[in-house]
């Protein structure tokens, strides 16, 4: 009897685990809409999805604080923020990286470029997005918030440039 009951409970687990995987997916393909966004910086100021509405590209970066690849993304992001500036940009990591924000803001110099929005995901975004593979990970969204190109790993500026409108 125990063993069916694990055995039951295992299949159940691993279903409820492949449909939460399925419903991720829908956000991971070129063309996918983005998701609710709701990131918390370091002051505690809240931004949603709203404050990325401009009319050009949203450039979302996916990111782990302590990540020393990461970490230097956000510098060459800040020494190149003119080619970007027509364009929202987010760095955006787990809501469980909050304690380790400061060091990253430190390591980067990230923020001395306030154009550059910096914080915690608290809408579950990151799940949704993240394709678990290296960090950090880039995706590219359109004016209408469409999935354009994701990059993952190191990704050179030029790649990034391509998508600059």
């Amino acid at each position: 009897m125990k063993k069916i009951f694990f055995a039951a409970a295992v299949l159940m687990t691993t279903g409820f685990f492949a449909r939460g995987q399925e419903a991720n997916a829908q956000y991971r393909s070129k063309g996918a809409a983005l998701p609710a966004l709701k990131v918390i910086d370091t002051t505690g100021k809240i931004y949603t999805g709203e404050a990325f509405k401009g009319n050009n590209h949203f450039f979302v970066f996916l990111f782990n604080p302590t990540c020393g690849h990461c970490i230097e993304m956000a510098k060459l992001m800040g020494k190149n923020i003119t080619t970007f500036k027509k364009n929202d940009v987010l760095f955006m990591a787990g809501a469980a990286m909050g304690p380790y924000m400061g060091s990253f803001y430190q390591a980067s110099g990230i923020g001395s470029h306030p154009e550059i929005k910096v914080g915690v995901d608290s809408a579950g975004a990151v799940d949704k997005l993240y394709s678990y593979s290296t960090l950090p990970q880039i995706n590219i969204y359109d004016k209408d918030r469409k999935l354009v190109k994701t990059f993952n790993g190191d990704t050179p500026l030029d790649s990034l440039k391509k998508y600059v409108p």
